[in-house]
């Protein structure tokens, strides 16, 4: 079988051949050399138009049979500028390939067109398919992190499907999302981390308002565009097939470590002391004190590795086959996703679809079109939700796995917890199982495009599209978790909350654009762009609650049984619909590649706002001077490729507020805190505004572009400096009967300057080496608050405990933390021992209003009185850190030595700091009781206040300082959580992202096996952050209900090292 098979193979391939050999009336051969006179093998030879083509053998040789109406050959080969050579009746042709100038002559997407980057006027960074293919990673957000100046990308915990947040040039709003517009493909989208880096072409990031501005109001943040890939021409088929697998681990695991059974009992111990009751608090756990010495080496549990010391596992695989020929040109694709994560319980999937075609009907006329389906299944309660607002809320484990007992004692052995513990201290597997959730989100989205050229150079592209999104999640409350405490209205049951949202986008776009080359001549350059855009945007999401399903239920039986519980509340929410219609245009202007001037103009109606303010005009003008083409500059050309100087001004637009905020809208809510009835009407919790408008960004920005040596060192410097004003602000309106109400307030200033540095140092036909990076400093303050002085906002972490933890102030930066100093701790020397109890000395700051009274003691924590009265109170709290980093960049390192290729990727930031709300909880009695502290709380490291001799509270000042000689932590012992400047830390970090080592057979033996190339390839990701940061990853943000509290570490769910070996395969 195998024999005839191969007989059928060879006559196909004989009868194709003959026919190529029938129909062709020239034989041409010739060899392909780069410059240096070394063979170029695999360099492809194609006939100009036509599919007809070849690849050269291990000598750079070729022998191609062409039509006789061919007119020009097309070599190729990768890293070197493709060259076209006139065939004139020639029967031998030779060709030196020379160093393609990448970074100049590469494509860059802008606003509805694309332009090479030594063309650009605005500002835009952008990143490439081989840097996102280096780094294995879930999303593809992530694998953009470091690798563009001037955009933030943090990845917010650990978990599979955790929050990316994209900043581009710090972003201007200050209780709105500063998120920037996503485009795949020309559509607008919700997100990019639906879609496999493997189907990506290119990202580009459009950073300025002449590059934002023609997207009007939705580019005011930036605007990130996806280009997804397509056929590669001249192949007739192709047929790519990629697949990882690999392992993975907690990270720094060693950063957080709870107190050893002997630290932990001496903790209860000295609690129950200070309060005086260690009938209640100590006796019935731990026995009496002379039993003390029994937990000594006792061994304890360690709930860290069980909640989060999985050894976790991934695995990606995709396959994409693709056509091309004169008329038409198709890819369809297949990806899956597969992630069991390091938490118990956790997991991750997703499969995309994908089509995209561009089909020929005409000479003149095309058809695009572009399909994308995907699936995201998430399960799990590791995650702090996207809008987590407080521990009740919380679904993050890590509280438990260090706060509860390392030891069975005897509540938790009968079962019974303190009421006061639910949802806050419960056991940490059971915590996770009776948090459990999972997550199911399907995207779907349409577009197709007409092409009509007109006449020569003038075109008309009509655009269509469909988004659908549907979301449903659902959360399980078991009997350990607060809800179910505290809120339930069945407490002798679980419950479980289920959601589905729903949204759908539907968009036209139409263009005609004209280039006028034919009619000015060589030396002008004109294009004009016209336009009209319609959007309509509808969503709802339905809720319901139900309660009292039977307590031996888990997460899997009270999803399938949903109907034995009693529902507690169902709803049905209708967002009005959002329409944005839009008309915009642009002109762009070159003399002699010198001079280019640019202007555009986009005209926003949105719905969102009242009919005197809908409409927004937003203009933008950029310049530019390519020194290095003026004939003056002649004699520089040998080393010198590009200089040229760049000026861009102009405006956009933000309406990102949620609809229905200019009339005032009733809803129907069920509460079981009415006896009258448990069901009423209201108006919500945010009052109408008719008189809100547009929040408009301002925007300065110089550039200076740079080439070297053929490209050998290329790259830019950008200063701006945008001002928004405006600000669309959520304004809190307590006494009103609402909560807050959105209105026009305020402007903030961002100024920064940006560095990007590309170095392809070697580039030969066996070993190149490239070295590119980036920097970028931004500086932003609040520049105006409507007359007042201050908008103060409470992350929640700790419930109402610690009150407002974050400030904007005028002439202030955004993300400033709000707190006490810390002022080290109370001595001996700050109290008198009255026979009974300390008392505090005269003209001693007194801060018992914030430690507590009867925790006033001799190494309590101490807080400095910015007052000067005496007392630390809530009036002395201060300004005592910033979320937001002075620097931000990355660089990378790569190239390939014969077959084998290397790659290295870092990123950074620096002057950022962290929240470390885990160091307040972990180091804090608080009102709980049998908790467990962090191990820097050991008896042997903090003050305490107990002979451990004899189990007395010591009153000899002398014996105090004696027993705490050398002891620099304080005693844990307080009434409520306090946030000082102790719990802000420096998370400056440098993060080796990936590194990547593959190897690619020779073609002579893949050839044989009928592949056109085989890699192989092992990546470490994640393999070591420096930084000074005690928590467990620097680069953390927990509490995102709203942008005016940033950077919280709290219960985050830790990041992981990973390694993973792949194939690569295209036949």
């Amino acid at each position: 079988m195998k024999s005839l098979t191969k007989k059928l193979l060879l006559s196909l391939a004989l009868c194709i051949g003959a026919g190529f050999v029938a129909s062709a009336q020239n034989t041409i051969k010739g060899i392909v050399t780069d410059e240096n006179g070394e063979p170029l093998i695999g360099a492809g030879v194609m006939v100009e138009g036509t599919t007809i083509g070849t690849i050269t053998g291990i000598d750079g040789d070729y022998v191609l049979s062409v039509p006789a109406d061919a007119v020009n050959l097309v070599f190729s080969f990768i890293g070197l500028a493709d060259q076209t050579v006139a065939i004139n009746g020639q029967s031998e042709i030779n060709v030196v390939l020379k160093a393609d100038q990448t970074f100049l002559d590469e494509v860059v997407v802008v606003g509805y067109a694309t332009v090479k980057r030594r063309d650009l006027l605005g500002s835009v960074s952008s990143v490439g398919s081989d840097k996102l293919a280096e780094q294995p990673v879930t999303t593809v957000s992530q694998a953009l992190s470091g690798k563009m100046a001037g955009v933030s990308v943090v990845t917010t915990e650990g978990d599979p499907d955790a929050d990316i947040k994209i900043r581009v040039r710090g972003g201007g709003s200050i209780t709105q999302d500063s998120s920037p517009l996503y485009i795949v493909d020309g559509f607008p989208v919700e997100s990019i981390n639906d879609i496999p880096s493997s189907e990506i072409q290119s990202i580009d990031v459009l950073k300025d308002a002449f590059s934002t501005a023609i997207y009007g109001s939705r580019g005011a943040n930036g605007v990130v565009i996806v280009t997804t890939k397509s056929a590669e021409k001249g192949q007739k088929i192709s047929v790519k097939f990629n697949t990882y697998w690999g392992l993975k681990t907690m990270a720094n695991k060693g950063a957080i470590q709870a107190m050893d059974a002997d630290n932990y009992v001496k903790f209860q111990y000295e609690l129950g002391v200070i309060r005086d009751n260690l009938s209640s608090y100590y006796n019935p756990y731990f026995g009496n004190f002379e039993d003390i010495d029994l937990y000594k080496g006792m061994a304890t549990n360690d709930w860290i590795k069980a909640v989060f010391g999985k050894t976790g596992s991934t695995f990606s695989a995709d396959l994409s086959v693709s056509g091309s020929s004169e008329s038409v040109n198709w890819t369809i694709g297949y990806a899956h996703m597969g992630d069991k994560a390091i938490m118990a319980g956790s997991t991750y999937s997703r499969d995309n679809l994908s089509f995209k075609g561009n089909f020929k009907t005409s000479a003149h006329t095309s058809i695009d079109a572009n399909v994308r389906y995907s699936r995201t299944n998430v399960r799990g309660g590791g995650a702090n939700g996207i809008k987590d607002t407080g521990s009740t809320a919380g679904n993050g484990r890590l509280k438990h796995a260090v706060s509860y007992t390392p030891i069975p004692i005897a509540s938790t052995i009968q079962g019974v917890d303190e009421e006061q513990d639910y949802g806050d201290n419960a056991p940490p597997l059971l915590s996770v199982a009776d948090n459990d959730s999972r997550r199911i989100r399907v995207t779907f989205n349409a577009n197709a495009a007409f092409n009509w050229e007109i006449v020569d150079n003038l075109r008309l592209k009509i655009e269509g599209g469909l988004e659908k999104y549907a979301q449903t999640d659902d959360r399980f409350y078991g009997m350990t978790t607060y809800y179910v405490a505290n809120n339930s209205t069945d407490k002798t049951g679980v419950s479980n909350q289920h959601k589905e949202a729903f949204r759908t986008k539907y968009r036209n776009t139409n263009t005609l654009n004209y280039d006028f080359a034919n009619i000015l001549g060589e030396d002008h350059n004109l294009s004009i762009l016209a336009g009209q855009e319609l959007t309509i945007t509808q969503s709802n999401l339905v809720t319901l609650m139900v309660d009292g399903l039977n307590a031996s239920y888990d997460a899997p039986m009270a999803w399938s049984f949903l109907s034995s519980g009693k529902p507690a509340s169902t709803n049905n929410y209708y967002d009005p619909d959002d329409k944005l219609l839009s008309f915009f245009g642009r002109v762009n202007y070159d003399y002699k590649h010198r001079y280019s001037i640019g202007a555009t103009l986009r005209a926003d109606g949105s719905s969102k706002f009242s009919r005197g303010n809908r409409w927004g005009l937003f203009p933008s003008a950029a310049a530019s001077w390519t020194i290095s083409n003026e004939p003056w500059m002649d004699a520089s050309h040998g080393w010198l490729d590009q200089l040229k100087l760049r000026y861009s001004f102009g405006t956009a637009g933000n309406n990102n507020i949620p609809s229905g905020q200019l009339v005032k809208q009733y809803s129907s809510t069920v509460t079981a805190w009415i006896s009258q009835s448990g069901n009423y009407w209201m108006a919500g919790k945010i009052m109408n505004n008719p008189d809100l408008t547009w929040e408009t960004t301002y925007t300065h920005n110089i550039g200076l572009d740079f080439s070297f040596f053929q490209s050998r060192l290329s790259g830019s410097i950008e200063l701006y400096q945008n001002d928004t004003k405006n600000l669309l602000i959520n304004f809190p309106i307590t006494g009103s009967g609402y909560d807050s109400q959105y209105r026009n307030l305020g402007s903030t200033r961002n100024r920064g300057v940006e560095l990007t540095l590309n170095a392809p140092i070697v580039s030969k036909k066996d070993f190149s080496l490239n070295i590119g990076g980036n920097i970028a400093y931004n500086r932003n303050r609040v520049t105006d608050l409507g007359g007042l002085q201050r908008i103060t906002a409470q992350s929640y972490w700790a419930s109402t405990e610690i009150g407002d933890d974050y400030v904007v102030e005028v002439g202030q930066p955004m993300g400033n933390m709000y707190g006490f100093k810390s002022d080290g701790m109370y001595s001996p020397d700050d109290f008198t021992w009255n026979g009974s109890k300390w008392v505090l000395g005269e003209g001693v700051v007194d801060a018992s209003a914030i430690v507590g009274a009867s925790y006033m003691l001799p190494g309590a924590p101490k807080y400095k009185d910015i007052t000067g009265d005496g007392k630390v109170t809530v009036a002395d709290r201060t300004i005592i850190g910033n979320a937001s980093p002075d620097f931000t960049g990355g660089f990378n390192l790569s190239g390939f030595v014969h077959g084998f290729d290397f790659s290295a990727n870092f990123n950074f930031m620096i002057g950022n700091e962290v929240y470390n709300a885990n160091k307040v909880e972990f180091t804090s009695s608080r009102k709980f009781s049998n908790r467990n502290l962090q191990n820097i709380m050991d008896v042997d490291k903090r003050w305490t206040n107990i002979d451990w001799a004899t189990g007395e509270m010591i009153s000899d000042p002398d014996q105090l300082k004696a027993v705490n000689k050398g002891k620099t932590m304080w005693a844990p012992f307080v009434g409520n959580a306090i946030f000082s400047d102790w719990a802000v830390e420096d998370a400056s970090f440098l993060r080796l992202q990936s590194v990547t080592l593959g190897y690619t057979l020779p073609e002579s033996l893949t050839q044989k096996i009928y592949l056109r190339r085989v890699r192989v390839y092992v990546t470490g990701t994640n393999l070591f952050c420096l930084t000074k940061y005690s928590g467990y990853d620097p680069e953390v943000d927990t509490r995102r209900a709203t942008p005016l509290t940033p950077g919280v570490d709290y219960s985050a769910y830790p990041k992981s090292i990973g390694f993973v070996a792949g194939l690569n395969l295209t036949f």
